[in-house]
């Protein structure tokens, strides 16, 4: 809720000749309703990660959590290595700039 919409909303209901108990209870409603809608879809999100995170045994799956950067700046460096291999003439284009990830047969360092 914003420093300008609550007083806009209480002075258009006044202004439409409404008292100001019922422009104040209206106001409260339309809190109350923006608040119910932010704590239901906190709810729901929360348990859909736990749904698709957690097992049945109550552990954290590691094999569905993703460390790599986010998709955004994934996206990012590819396209800025896409535009730096077109400035130098090259063909091929691929991968985000990050390397994959090591796998458990290779060593973390040397």
């Amino acid at each position: 809720m914003g420093m300008i919409t609550n007083p806009a909303m209480i002075a258009r209901t006044i202004l439409e000749g409404s008292y100001l108990e019922q422009a104040l209870r209206q106001q409260m409603i339309t809190v109350f309703m923006i608040t119910t809608s932010n704590v239901l879809s906190c709810v729901v999100a929360t348990h859909l990660v736990l749904r698709v995170c957690v097992n049945s045994e109550h552990h954290i799956r590691a094999d569905c959590i993703d460390t790599r950067p986010h998709v955004l700046l994934r996206a990012y460096s590819s396209a800025i290595d896409a535009f730096i291999s077109f400035l130098r003439g090259d063909v091929r284009v691929y991968g985000g700039g990050y390397p994959e990830p090591p796998s458990e047969h290779t060593p973390l360092r040397n």
